[in-house]
């Protein structure tokens, strides 16, 4: 949900499924361009964390400390006439206004170009007072306490002290260019910033921006100045961090966690051996066991989604059953010694909230898999299935750069309406089956509690029976009698039935493997009738049961992306007079949704433009 201009409690009840939020996204910049002053960038906060200094994350930057500005200036003026305040008596400024006085001349006290000493006062001049903070009462800063009188100042002091860290998908200039300036405005701060993003991202902008020939090394590696340090993040996540739910989530601030999955972004113009790339099809071939040419035939470009999901790069964890109980037990495909497509890589992040585990994935700019020359969303919809079925996941913000009249051959990596639609229609295909998987789970465990519960209550009926019927014997001179006859025979047989069947579920520790197996299932020493289903003595076998229940569950299912908010992000403004494409693009995607209805596959999902200065909770 949006953010609404009252004075209520930010959050209260606007969370995923009416719950009280647990997460804050802002949209600083929503536009893949071409203008320069709007393109992709988000803070990110944990609710329960408040304002606390430091625990505001960035994802992205391409801009950044702008939008922040022109937010504020809702609530200050953009330049305030006020004097900078001294803070202490050894002659240190306080937060500053840009020239300080609005006029363009320099205050008595401020610091000169050629010093680093601010000029001292004079007798009869008085020290500047510093002005009342302001605690802002509506918007997205809500909450938040700010010391200056300007608009550019406190933009300046959310930059320096509350946003300690940037997730960056991938390095092109809309996604980064305006952390690079921004840099001008990091001296001087208690700590450096982090940036955090996958290996390949983390290479690319040390090596072609901070190196002293397009931007200063203004980083803590290779002598630089120190601004800024480099958190590299596993793909995948770290399986040796955290526990639980939790597991592989690497903290990058107060509050918040995040795992890092790759995803595709079109290819490069240039091609090997002429041009090197960190790409993953050639990486996932160097990190194949069968590499070096020892691989058996070849597979074509044109293998399943299902196939590349069993990859895993250097740093990835394995699958884990509950991760990855979609992964096709097929055994994986060799790929071509050398590839002649480079593949750009980008990110999709889960950020967590650590305290009420919900969560928001965010995409960087990414390609259909039904176009890519290694499709790999599907690794990411898996994921994200499973944490809709367990109410962890509200919300998904991901491009849709062009309209439907856009061309497959000129998306240059990029997503449209229909592309957009085929994506959520793979993530609601693995929401159904995660929830098919879940409620089968729970009828097993469920049915597995009554069946100990019955197999109790005859154990002590039986003990009590006999205890009886000793009684009886010795009473009647240890002749039996009629009734005694009857309750000593063979227990009913449906509970026998019940009591013995099992089914592969409650063996395996990976549910994929019992639902690519339907009908093998154990029921003790019963003989059954493959052809009717069920047990010889009346009991319907297990694997009928589950199928029944499941179809009837999900007969009376919500759509499968009830609830979820999916937030386009990265709309390439087209400038041209008429309707702004963000429009089209929006009404495309719900005529995509309202014929899907008509044929009783509605996703089910909101979906929302992103704009500038709007904040979205979670």
């Amino acid at each position: 949900m949006k953010d609404t201009d009252n004075d209520e409690t930010p959050g209260t009840g606007i969370g995923l499924h009416g719950q009280n939020a647990a997460l804050q996204v802002i949209c600083l910049g929503h536009s893949g361009g071409p203008c320069e002053e709007n393109v992709t960038g988000f803070l990110v906060r944990s609710v329960e964390c408040g304002w606390m200094r430091g625990a505001t994350l960035a994802v992205d930057a391409g801009s950044h400390l702008a939008p922040i500005v022109r937010i504020l200036e809702r609530d200050f003026p953009s330049v305030s006439k006020t004097l900078p305040a001294r803070t202490s008596s050894d002659g240190s400024l306080g937060a500053e206004n840009g020239n300080g006085n609005g006029n363009g001349s320099r205050a008595p006290n401020c610091v000169s170009r050629g010093s680093l000493s601010p000029s001292p006062l004079s007798e009869d001049q008085d020290v500047p007072r510093r002005p009342e903070p302001t605690i802002l009462k509506s918007g997205p800063f809500a909450g938040l306490k700010l010391p200056n009188a300007s608009a550019r100042a406190n933009a300046l002091h959310v930059l320096r002290s509350y946003i300690s860290a940037y997730l960056i998908t991938h390095p092109h200039l809309d996604h980064f260019s305006g952390f690079a300036v921004n840099t001008a405005g990091f001296h001087a701060t208690s700590k450096p910033k982090t940036l955090a993003a996958l290996p390949s991202t983390v290479d690319a902008i040390k090596h072609h921006i901070f190196n002293d020939i397009i931007w200063p090394n203004l980083t803590d590696e290779d002598g630089g100045v120190g601004f800024v340090t480099f958190q590299r993040l596993k793909e995948g996540g770290d399986v040796m961090v955290g526990e639980g739910e939790g597991r592989g989530y690497i903290d990058v601030v107060e509050g918040l966690g995040v795992r890092a999955l790759k995803v595709s972004h079109g290819t490069c113009t240039k091609g090997p051996p002429s041009h090197h790339h960190r790409g993953s099809i050639h990486d996932l071939h160097e990190a194949h066991p069968f590499a070096n040419n020892e691989a058996p035939p070849q597979m074509s470009r044109s293998h399943s989604a299902s196939h590349h999901a069993q990859f895993s790069t250097p740093g990835t964890p394995g699958p884990t059953p509950r991760q990855s109980f979609y992964a096709s037990n097929q055994p994986s495909p060799r790929l071509r010694p050398a590839d002649t497509s480079c593949v750009v890589d980008s990110t999709a992040f889960f950020i967590r909230e650590n305290e009420l585990s919900r969560e928001v994935l965010i995409f960087g700019d990414v390609e259909p898999d039904s176009i890519s020359l290694s499709p790999r969303n599907h690794t990411v919809w898996q994921e994200a299935a499973r944490k809709i079925v367990h109410g962890v996941l509200g919300g998904i913000f991901i491009e849709c750069s062009y309209d439907d009249s856009q061309a497959d051959a000129v998306l240059f990596g990029h997503l449209c309406p229909r592309h957009l639609i085929a994506e959520l229609q793979t993530l609601a295909n693995m929401v159904n089956e995660a929830r098919t998987t879940r409620a089968r789970e729970k009828n097993i465990r469920k049915r597995k509690r009554s069946q100990q519960n019955g197999l109790e209550i005859s154990a002590r009926h039986a003990i009590a029976e006999a205890d009886s019927k000793r009684s009886r014997s010795a009473a009647g001179g240890g002749r039996p009698q009629p009734s005694d006859l009857r309750r000593s025979s063979v227990p009913d047989a449906g509970l026998w039935n019940d009591a013995h069947m099992t089914s592969p579920a409650t063996e395996q520790s990976n549910p994929m493997e019992s639902s690519q197996h339907p009908q093998h299932y154990a029921v003790g020493s019963v003989a059954t009738s493959p052809r009717s289903g069920y047990a010889e003595h009346g009991a319907p076998r297990t694997s009928q049961l589950v199928r029944e229940s499941s179809q009837s569950d999900r007969a009376g299912q919500a759509a499968p992306l009830e609830g979820i908010r999916v937030v386009i992000i990265h709309i390439k403004d087209t400038m041209k007079d008429g309707p702004h494409v963000s429009e089209v693009i929006l009404a495309q995607l719900q005529d995509h949704e309202e014929r899907l209805r008509s044929e009783g596959q509605a996703l089910g999902c909101e979906f929302v433009i992103s704009e500038s200065g709007e904040s979205y909770w979670f």
